[in-house]
């Protein structure tokens, strides 16, 4: 079979520098900002779904075996979702390599890891983007110059 071979892009990053967290999307595709959007918008009603627990005093929730079942398979549910959106918004299998096995609801310091995931990727994609447009204008430049004015 033939092979038409080109380059499209794609880069290669360690999540938090560990050599086995491995993921592989394209950076500056500019279609990622509006996957962006859309993920976390859907993302945002997913878990509007699911709700708040009412707490008691003490901390404990008041609910019966069948409430926390079915609240477990709503996280499970909403876990699931959010890995979907992760790796649409980067067109690549990239959830498995930043979560882990760890639910990206999990906190740290307050936030969840998938939010500290997509806030570190997206300035990422911001910053290869820039270097992408200033290369593309250096690049027209050179052949409008090249016109003359009137």
């Amino acid at each position: 079979m033939q092979n038409l071979q080109f380059e499209d892009g794609y880069k290669e990053f360690t999540v938090n520098e560990d050599p086995d967290r491995k993921i592989r999307f394209n950076p500056s595709d500019l279609s990622i900002l509006e996957r962006f959007n859309a993920a976390r918008k859907k993302i945002l009603e997913k878990q509007n779904e699911i709700g708040d627990l009412d707490l008691n005093p003490d901390g404990s929730v008041n609910v019966t075996e069948d409430m926390m079942n079915q609240a477990s398979d709503l996280i499970t549910e909403l876990n699931q979702f959010i890995c979907e959106q992760v790796d649409y918004i980067f067109n690549a299998p990239v959830s498995k390599a930043a979560f882990g096995n760890q639910s990206p609801l999990s906190t740290v310091k307050g936030v969840s890891l998938f939010e500290r995931f997509l806030t570190a990727a997206q300035a990422l994609v911001e910053k290869e983007l820039e270097v992408e447009e200033t290369a593309s204008k250096k690049r027209i430049q050179k052949y409008t110059s090249q016109v003359k004015r009137r």
